[in-house]
């Protein structure tokens, strides 16, 4: 017998969601209670629903709700989720109708789904099925590279790329090394994000944003900072998150001097291999360019080398190895029309990085 659950607020009722997301295979880190803690200490809405078969929770969601300034409105984002298996739409449909009746209460303009599937001709149709409709304001990076750590560090060492391993030595040469740090070191790595930022163009958030990551998940290794330094002086940082069995580099950037000796090289093998020591079966080395997942999809060729973006993200990540992965990306689904349509007019020529950074801010 099936029920919607609303309640996951004590100490026992979070471990079991917790245990749901980390137990179906379209669960993700950001579906995670300290996920949530994270979100809420930046001002958003938390609310967590599921359906349960039998006491058992069988598909949920985190859904985070935001304020729209002055405005008795909200816009409402599941990111990785909703969690449910893409083959089981009669369950999908009990948990998007509780979903969208918190919607409605919330007063969302729309809903922004970003969901753990695979970009395959099924899921997008499920998702047209379920009333949604494709967006090309994504959040978070519909294609990744996945290591698999299981066969040990020398397998992990012969797969990678000859020039890539060539450089993580040069780095160790040049007297890189790699140390753990702490909550102290936020702002040195903010300072490390905020250089690379400008270097390369992108938007980053503010330091509120990461030193409340860093706090709604250190203890019990769930995050490392790891810091390159040389000569004494930190010249990289990346800061690492753990899902179960999996090893999540979701931030980090390079320094000027770091990159005249390749910290980022050898930044980057210590964080696979000592995520490998630590029991991770997997490793996800996060964003490369979604036209690569989008290529893969249709069968065709990815080309060696491309242009902007995040190419040159993608041609450092893949000399560690691993598999494309793509995802179906963004989809919305509105309740208010006339709101959405302002919206979407309001945040046109916006590129993609910055609406994330404005959704993240608003």
């Amino acid at each position: 017998m099936s029920g919607v659950e609303t309640s996951f607020h004590t100490p026992a009722a979070r471990a079991r969601w917790d245990a749901f997301v980390q137990r179906m295979p379209t669960g993700h880190l950001m579906q995670t209670c300290r996920w949530g803690d994270f979100k809420a200490a930046l001002g958003w809405r938390v609310h967590r629903i599921g359906v349960a078969h039998n006491g058992e929770l069988v598909a949920g969601a985190q859904v985070l709700f935001r304020p729209l300034w002055r405005l008795p409105l909200t816009i409402a984002y599941i990111p990785k989720g909703p969690v449910f298996p893409p083959t089981d739409e009669e369950t999908a449909a009990v948990l998007l109708q509780a979903i969208h009746r918190l919607a409605r209460r919330q007063r969302a303009i729309f809903l922004k789904i970003e969901p753990h599937f695979p970009n395959t001709a099924a899921t997008h149709a499920l998702l047209r099925r379920c009333g949604f409709q494709p967006s090309p304001h994504t959040n978070q990076p519909r294609t990744t590279l996945m290591l698999d750590l299981s066969a040990g560090e020398a397998a992990l060492w012969a797969n990678m790329r000859r020039k890539t391993r060539k450089l993580v030595r040069r780095a160790e040469r040049e007297g890189v090394r790699v140390i753990a740090g702490g909550g102290n070191d936020l702002p040195r790595f903010y300072h490390i994000l905020r250089t690379t930022a400008r270097l390369k163009g992108f938007p980053i958030h503010d330091p509120a944003f990461y030193v409340q990551a860093w706090r709604a998940f250190e203890g019990d290794d769930r995050v490392r900072l790891w810091l390159a330094t040389h000569g004494g002086e930190v010249v990289a940082g990346k800061m690492v998150f753990r899902f179960g069995n999996t090893s999540m580099h979701l931030w980090g950037g390079t320094l000027p001097a770091g990159r005249e000796i390749f910290a980022s090289y050898r930044l980057q093998w210590e964080a696979i291999r000592r995520a490998a020591e630590s029991g991770c079966t997997r490793c996800d080395l996060w964003g490369i360019p979604d036209e690569i997942g989008d290529m893969l999809a249709r069968g065709e060729p990815v080309p060696k080398e491309g242009r902007g973006g995040l190419w040159g993200v993608y041609t450092f990540k893949r000399g560690f190895g691993g598999d494309v992965v793509s995802f179906v990306g963004a989809y919305d689904y509105v309740y208010m029309p006339a709101w959405y349509w302002l919206g979407m007019k309001l945040t046109a020529s916006r590129t993609v990085d910055t609406l994330s950074h404005w959704l993240e801010r608003v």
